[in-house]
């Protein structure tokens, strides 16, 4: 990304007396919710001197912050998306952190680089420091499996072994109508693109003038993906339930509606507190037939505005939320997994083997961010799968259409 060319270079003098700052984030979930709160509270403990006014978002996230900041009233404080940055660093509507961070030791080299760089401009400064981050897994009820005699996946199990055992995971009643689906699938491109990059195929060309994933790989994965919801190709029903929200996937897999599920560890907070009883595990992704594998990438990060009139109080929030004590509690939840690399993990990790699951996704994954038109390449690509689903349009032509679609905001 390109840096802003106009940017603070300095700390900013120190404050006096008590400050007040709004704090923005979104709702993914209760337990994010309960998470972020429990922490903000214990900085406000830690830190007489500044209140915490705390604004949180149900529903399109990007967009209100779009229109606070079209009203010139950004927030202090908030959670910055990957696509996000992508257009606020340039725009230099974001506190630049790195003077902050070399006066308090907090080097950019702390983070895991594929993360912290979504966050930073081609200069180096850091714009925005990544609170933590979360791979993909296929979450397995293991009883089910069981009553269909079935092995639980193992490290190398490959497409075919998917699409085979969410058929046989598949029941049905008297009247044909399905009781159990064997997998239950999102239709986000946000689960596809491992599935593309698994086949070997890619979302941009090297230079990002041009898209890359209508060619033949990218084909055989919407073919692939969407025959799950479609009826399969050894069978007459559909072996994939299509939620309609990310609460009603959660529901279905924790009631036994579904037997697999992909997944992130939102998933595992969310089974603790709603459905502690359904025995589950977490497989790796399959690996693609050419045999490799691929997963995705998710991160966000706490940021503040450059306009804030407490830019110190601003960073020590940041500090604080993006700190080993916040981070660690993130982990214990099961939630999400460490930005910083000296964290020792390995006994938790060794303890909790379904985390150990997704932690190690993130040596075949790939960051779900593809630059400035992030969001727009996601959308297109979203409607590719609806209209292969629900307007029997091929693979093929949905990919084209999206790919012209995005071509031409890429090179106008």
């Amino acid at each position: 990304m390109e840096c802003p060319q106009q940017t603070n270079i300095r700390v900013a003098p120190p404050e006096q007396g008590k400050v007040t700052l709004t704090v923005a984030y979104w709702s993914s979930s209760p337990v994010e919710d309960a998470l972020v709160e429990a922490n903000l509270q214990q900085f406000q403990r830690l830190h007489q001197n500044i209140l915490i006014k705390k604004e949180l978002i149900r529903g399109d996230y990007s967009s209100a912050l779009q229109a606070d900041l079209k009203r010139g009233q950004m927030p202090d404080v908030f959670y910055l998306q990957p696509r996000m940055a992508n257009i606020y660093i340039g725009q230099g509507v974001l506190l630049n952190l790195s003077p902050y961070m070399a006066r308090d030791k907090v080097a950019a080299t702390d983070f895991y680089p594929g993360l912290i760089s979504s966050f930073s401009c081609k200069g180096g400064q850091v714009y925005g420091l990544p609170k933590d981050w979360n791979a993909l897994g296929v979450f397995y009820n293991k009883r089910l499996f069981a009553a269909a005699h079935l092995p639980e996946p193992g490290p190398n199990w490959t497409w075919q072994d998917l699409r085979t055992t969410a058929q046989k995971l598949t029941s049905v009643d008297a009247q044909g109508r399905a009781q159990t689906y064997g997998l239950t699938l999102q239709l986000d491109s946000s689960r596809w693109l491992a599935f593309l990059l698994a086949n070997g195929g890619s979302v941009l060309s090297p230079d990002g003038t041009r898209t890359t994933f209508n060619s033949k790989a990218g084909v055989e994965a919407m073919d692939y993906y969407t025959s799950f919801m479609r009826q399969d190709a050894s069978s007459t029903l559909s072996t994939a339930l299509v939620p309609a929200t990310a609460q009603e996937e959660f529901d279905a897999f924790g009631m036994g509606h579904s037997a697999m599920v992909i997944e992130g560890g939102w998933l595992v907070t969310y089974m603790q507190q709603n459905y502690p009883q359904t025995d589950y595990g977490i497989a790796p992704l399959p690996k693609g037939p050419g045999g490799k594998q691929a997963n995705l990438i998710y991160t966000n990060a706490w940021a503040a505005s450059a306009q804030s009139k407490h830019p110190e109080a601003s960073w020590e929030l940041i500090h604080y939320m993006t700190g080993q004590d916040v981070q660690r509690s993130q982990l214990q939840a099961g939630f999400a997994l460490p930005t910083l690399k000296n964290m020792n993990i390995n006994a938790y990790l060794q303890a909790h083997p379904k985390i150990n699951v997704l932690f190690e996704g993130a040596n075949y994954g790939y960051l779900d961010n593809f630059g400035k038109y992030d969001q727009y390449i996601h959308d297109r690509l979203n409607l590719a799968i609806q209209s292969v689903l629900f307007s029997q349009t091929s693979s093929q032509a949905a990919l084209d259409r999206a790919a012209m679609q995005v071509n031409q905001i890429l090179s106008p």
